[in-house]
């Protein structure tokens, strides 16, 4: 799963996979948010995913006018997209279970997509003050 927040958008971009993301699906990602945001500044505050950090990847960064901000490794409270995956977490295990009581069917595609829908921009904005919140406290 690849996702983007902001405090002004919510939910910007999600794709998710089946397999293990690669460097190409990566780069193809930081196209498609380059895309979306057409000459608008863009900074990702990226958590220690090999994928991010590759030799393939790196030069797509300055190529694409994305400045890449890396989280210190084991902090996730500082990176506000743990928060938003949380709560998404969250909500596809109850879809989930509750599709498990009532006996229906559940398609894994279609629940990870809902409980994406259900996250709001008041949410995203809230993990991103907290996230800050807690860096200016580190910081100061």
């Amino acid at each position: 799963m690849i996702a983007t927040i902001s405090e002004a958008g919510g939910v910007v971009l999600v794709r998710s996979y089946t397999r293990a993301i690669v460097a190409g699906d990566f780069i193809a990602y930081l196209k498609l948010l380059r895309r979306k945001y057409g000459n608008t500044p863009i900074a990702l505050y990226l958590d220690q995913l090999q994928v991010h950090k590759a030799r393939d990847v790196r030069p797509w960064y300055r190529q694409l006018d994305i400045m890449p901000i890396l989280n210190v490794g084991y902090s996730p409270e500082l990176n506000a997209i743990e928060a938003v995956f949380s709560k998404v977490k969250a909500q596809f295990n109850r879809n989930r279970l509750n599709c498990l009581v009532n006996k229906t069917g559940f398609n894994v595609e279609r629940e990870i997509r809902a409980a994406f829908a259900a996250i709001t921009t008041k949410h995203c904005a809230a993990c991103v003050r907290k996230s800050l919140h807690i860096l200016d406290r580190y910081v100061n």
